[in-house]
């Protein structure tokens, strides 16, 4: 029997597949774009198991997605933010946005705040694990650039 983990992992990598067929990814990336999905989605529930909340998982998330996709770039020859956007499209916080839009909507602002609050905390996560991996890989690039 499939568990709940396996039946995540597999929508989220048809999910990077989807959307890298909507962005016109070539065909022959979009299993990597699969791979990645199901990797971030990965990342994020071995986080959220570890600390509990939705902040580091989805930083440790994004940042994993941002090293992948800065590898499969180096080795494809292609611009990794395709190989990005498609791996960091299962963290996308569009529930917990739904939600808080729906309490406004209902007039529960004590819920619409808890939920505003996990998606700012999933966006901020995605965009500072990116931001990192991006900050370490231009290093490395930078100094590989100025060896003799």
């Amino acid at each position: 029997m499939i568990t709940t983990t396996a039946i995540q992992l597999i929508t989220g990598a048809i999910g990077s597949v989807a959307f890298g067929i909507l962005f016109h990814m070539k065909n022959k990336y979009l299993p990597l774009a699969a791979a990645g999905g199901a990797l971030s989605w990965l990342v994020f529930l071995f986080g959220k198991a570890l600390w509990g909340n939705v902040f580091l998982p989805t930083l440790l998330a994004g940042f994993i997605a941002d090293v992948y996709a800065e590898i499969l770039a180096r080795i494809c020859k292609e611009t990794s933010t395709s190989f990005f956007v498609t791996s960091v499209i299962p963290l996308i916080p569009g529930s917990t946005l739904y939600y808080c839009m729906n309490s406004i909507v209902e007039g529960n602002t004590m819920q619409a705040l808890k939920y505003g609050r996990d998606t700012f905390l999933f966006a901020f996560g995605i965009a500072a694990g990116m931001s990192i991996a991006w900050a370490i890989c231009y290093f490395f690039r930078s100094i590989k650039t100025k060896q003799p």
